[in-house]
């Protein structure tokens, strides 16, 4: 951004060097967001900002797990308009093998379109979205799926509309709904991840039933490796297992692999067989006053 020919030299010089993995990280909350990391945990950060006592201002600070985030401060008449400019500086410069969206829907509700065919312009596909904010309306959220292609990971902590319907059926590796008060069980049936978290969705144990008989005869979700659903009804609990079970020592551990060969593991209290002879082990846990199932996917031998 200082000169065309300092652009020019760090072109040049990215491009002829290896090893290169840098992540993109776009944010529209209300001081917008460009970010990107190296493959050392080093971030560096350029917030936009309205407030003009705050330009150039620079904050330096070390985390856990030796992550460490250098933050700089603009300032702008027209924050989205600058973030837009720093949005294509950045991914003219560097080439990243990772692009992520944290979509705040109500920071800048009237410009939430026009923010969407920008980053649509720049890069159609992305890895991972988040979206955060108090939606007025589901448009927002709908139009952003409609119009990216997401292919790793979802993440939704806003809340929508009980007739929301998740317009992408691509696979996932991980797809995380809190709440998921939309998530009815024709939709489950369409969500398609290794890892499906879902907190407060309407499902009834017998819905919960009736998705892992379908499981384990191999007609939904063949690629789970993780589950964790949350369970309206913790006092008949014996609806869910109405099928072929095992109940296992509690102590007894069960590791699944996941796509990027990262493991989970769970401690388990039931087994269930799919017909090809994966296991589904399966436990219960507590998150403040609701309780969740959660089932590893594994191969015993």
């Amino acid at each position: 951004m200082t000169s065309l020919k300092i652009k020019n030299f760090i072109k040049c010089f990215l491009r002829t060097s290896r090893n290169s993995k840098y992540v993109l990280q776009m944010h529209t909350n209300e001081e917008p967001k460009v970010s990107f990391r190296g493959s050392e945990k080093m971030y560096f950060e350029f917030k936009v900002t309205s407030d003009r006592a705050k330009n150039g201002v620079r904050k330096y600070k070390e985390c856990l797990f030796n992550e460490k985030i250098d933050t700089f401060w603009i300032y702008s008449e027209d924050v989205i308009d600058k973030w837009t400019n720093l949005v294509k500086t950045v991914i003219d410069v560097f080439k990243f093998i990772e692009h992520i969206v944290i979509f705040d829907v109500d920071k800048f509700p009237t410009k939430n379109k026009s923010i969407v065919d920008f980053i649509k312009s720049q890069t159609p596909s992305i890895e991972c979205c988040d979206f955060y904010g108090v939606a007025e309306t589901d448009k927002d959220v709908e139009y952003f799926l409609n119009n990216l292609n997401v292919t790793k990971f979802v993440g939704f902590n806003l809340k929508l509309s009980d007739s929301f319907k998740f317009p992408q059926y691509n696979y996932l590796d991980v797809c995380c709904l809190d709440p998921g008060n939309w998530v009815i069980f024709d939709q489950l049936l369409h969500l398609q991840a290794s890892r499906l978290l879902i907190h407060g969705s309407p499902l009834t144990n017998e819905e919960l039933n009736s998705f892992l008989i379908l499981w384990m005869t191999s007609k939904c979700h063949q690629n789970l490796s993780y589950l964790l659903i949350n369970i309206n009804d913790p006092q008949s609990l014996d609806i869910i297992f109405d099928l072929p079970h095992e109940r296992i020592n509690p102590d007894v551990e069960r590791i699944g692999r996941l796509p990027n060969n990262e493991t989970v593991s769970i401690r388990g209290e039931i087994d269930i067989k799919r017909n090809d002879g994966m296991t589904g082990t399966i436990c219960f846990g507590w998150r403040l006053d609701k309780m969740f199932l959660e089932m590893v996917v594994s191969q015993i031998e």
